[in-house]
Order: structure tokens, then C-alpha cells, then sequence
């Protein structure tokens, strides 16, 4: 699962996000942006502003011969050409290929959740609202409004993206509010496969300066990866539970077996055997025990799991298997804590049965 949410979550998201640290935005003059591109470990870079927007839909009604005007707030990408590059769009969308369109028309593309909840084909007749800054609450006309034209539908695994996104060209959003100062709010980069992101990080950092607050994708969704591994660690927990629960079985195993071999105990006296000689005899044979329920456990469980890789018969929602996963980390850990508890259990177990015989 935790595997999963990360693909989710580095699908649309950039691997580093920029933000001004000292306000809501700041200005293309205040990067310098051939160095920035030139820094080891930078695949793609983008530049853009992130705004609330409202979108309208006039739904026509054939049997009224009237319209029914549908609303919705959406969360604005107004970008350059690049940033499609920045999400790899090109393996998540719908429909005719994602484009920016022209200067003289630009188009957007929006999340199919987002068009779902306004009832609308793609082709359908949209405007858009951007709300205008600093202006009173009575004020006639406090948005800037635009004709908006869609070429393609966003649809990525993270449904938040698909429920509120719209990309747009930063030129036209430019000119709808009037922005000639070069106004940013995110600097947006993908990194190179196996590019350690921490350490991209603390290189843009210092490029940058502290004028500017950078983060990796992780840590612009922080809630849901720290849920991911209390999930995982609460998970961990509750095997080694069932594993000490699952090692009663093995106390009673020994005590039966020990019972029943109890009559015998003078007789393996007289052929020498020493206490502590018995005492291993029983160690080892919960040992043994243990040894087969960890290897029949392993086989029966990766047939599962390669079970469900294959088929995959668990959904945790339609056309989205239960994901699987497998980690040498996680191998160890289950192991190890089996074994060490069938170590301490057979010992103590052994230990008691011993010390209370007196035929020995």
C-alpha cells in the first residue's frame, strides 16, 4: 500500500515544489533561470501560478428550450508548455491529446471528475472566473471572466487531481488579469530516475536562497506518508500479536510431547543422557516445529501474493487491484521477530517443563 500511494502521489505532483517563504508570489526577475536548469539530478523544470477559479457550465435543457447554469470551484494551474512534460501527462488522460493550444486560442485541460461534476461534454460551452484582487465586497464586477475551450481530460489514480484541476496557459492568464510584472507562485521540477531528492533539495535550497521555501513531493503531501507508515507500523504490530498468540500452540505442543515422553525420562537416565541433553532435545524439536510453520507460512503466502499479482481477485475499488508489494526490509523484520520469538518460547518453555520434573 505504501508503494502504491507514492505512485499516486508522484504521478501528477512534481518531485520538488518552489514557493516564495516570504509571501503568495514572486517574480520571474527574481530567478535566475539557466543556472537553475543546469543543477545535477534536474530532468525538467516549470514555472507557474496556482489560483482559485470558478468554472462555468450552461447545460442546455431541450425541453425548456432554456439553459441550466452549473458551477464549481476548480484549482487553477496557469503554466507554460513544459509543466505537461514536469506531470507526465502523456500517460494520464482522456480522450484527444492534452494541448495548451495557441496564443490567440488557448486551451485548457481539466480533471474528468471535475467536468463529471459540472455535466458536461468536453466541447461544451465553459467560462471561467478568476477573482480580482484587492476590490471591495460590493463591488459590480469582482471577477475577470473568460471563454473557456478544453482539449483533453486529466485522469490520473490521485482522485483529488481529477476533482479539481485545471491546467491553463500562463499567457492567457496573464493577459486576463493584467499581469505584466511577471508574477509567479511555483517553481515546479521533475527529477531524473534514481535522483536522491533529499539532497536535490538542499541544492536548490542553496541556490535559491532563503527568500524561497522548497519542498519534495513527500513533503507537500506529509499527512498521507506519515498515515502510510503508522499504518504499515500499527500493521507490523499486529503480526507479531498474532505470531506471540500463534506460539500457545507451540507451548502446548511442547507440554503434550513432554508429558508423554515423561515416562521414559529414567530410562534415557540409564543410557546417559544428562539433564541438559534432555533439555536440548525438547529445545531443538520446538525449534523444528517453528522451522516448518515459518516455511509452510512463506510458500503459502507469496503463492497469494503472486496470486494476486497475476489475477488480481481483491479490488480496493473497480478496476484497481489490491496492491502488492514485496521488500527485503519487510522479509527480514516478519522473520526475524518470528524466529526470535519462537526462540524465546521454546526456551522458556522448555526451561519451565524441566525445573518441575522431579524425575529428572
Amino acid at each position: 500500500m505504501e508503494q502504491l500511494i507514492d505512485e499516486i502521489y508522484s504521478e501528477f505532483d512534481p518531485s520538488i515544489v518552489v514557493r516564495s517563504s516570504k509571501g503568495k508570489a514572486f517574480y520571474e526577475r527574481d530567478v535566475d533561470w539557466d543556472a537553475l536548469k543546469k543543477i545535477k539530478g534536474v530532468s525538467s523544470m516549470s514555472s507557474g501560478v496556482e489560483a482559485l477559479a470558478v468554472l462555468e457550465y450552461n447545460r442546455p435543457i431541450s425541453s425548456d428550450k432554456t439553459f441550466r447554469v452549473k458551477r464549481t470551484n476548480a484549482k487553477l494551474f496557469a503554466i507554460d508548455s513544459s509543466f505537461l512534460d514536469v506531470i507526465s501527462i502523456n500517460t494520464n488522460y482522456k480522450g484527444p491529446p492534452p494541448s495548451l493550444g495557441s496564443k490567440i486560442n488557448p486551451e485548457g485541460i481539466i480533471g474528468i471528475s471535475l467536468l463529471q461534476k459540472l455535466e458536461a461534454p468536453l466541447d461544451g460551452n465553459f467560462k471561467l472566473f478568476l477573482p480580482k484582487q484587492n476590490i471591495s465586497v460590493r463591488a459590480k464586477h469582482p471577477f475577470y471572466t473568460k471563454k473557456l475551450n478544453l482539449s483533453s481530460v486529466l485522469f490520473y489514480r490521485n482522485k483529488e487531481v481529477n476533482e479539481e484541476t485545471l491546467i491553463w496557459p500562463i499567457e492567457a492568464y496573464r493577459k486576463l488579469v493584467k499581469d505584466t510584472s511577471g508574477r509567479l507562485t511555483n517553481i515546479y521540477f521533475s527529477a531524473l530516475p534514481k535522483t536522491d531528492l533529499i539532497k536535490l533539495k538542499k541544492e536548490i535550497s542553496n541556490f535559491l536562497g532563503p527568500d524561497f521555501l522548497v519542498k519534495t513531493y513527500k513533503e507537500k503531501n506529509a499527512l498521507i506518508f506519515k498515515t502510510s507508515k503508522s499504518e504499515k507500523a500499527i500493521l507490523t504490530l499486529i503480526l507479531i500479536f498474532v505470531f506471540v498468540l500463534a506460539s500457545f500452540n507451540l507451548v502446548s505442543s511442547l507440554t503434550m510431547l513432554f508429558i508423554e515422553k515423561k515416562d521414559n525420562f529414567l530410562a534415557f537416565r540409564s543410557m546417559g543422557l544428562t539433564k541438559k541433553t534432555l533439555f536440548n532435545v525438547f529445545f531443538f524439536q520446538g525449534l523444528l516445529i517453528c522451522l516448518f510453520g515459518i516455511c509452510i507460512g512463506i510458500t503459502a503466502g507469496y503463492l497469494i501474493c503472486f496470486t494476486q499479482l497475476s489475477f488480481g481477485f481483491l479490488h480496493i475499488a473497480p478496476g484497481q487491484p489490491y496492491p502488492i508489494g514485496f521488500s527485503l526490509k519487510d522479509f527480514l523484520t516478519i522473520i526475524g521477530s518470528v524466529s526470535i520469538l519462537s526462540l524465546f518460547f521454546s526456551y522458556v518453555t522448555v526451561k519451565l517443563l524441566m525445573r518441575r520434573s522431579d524425575d529428572i
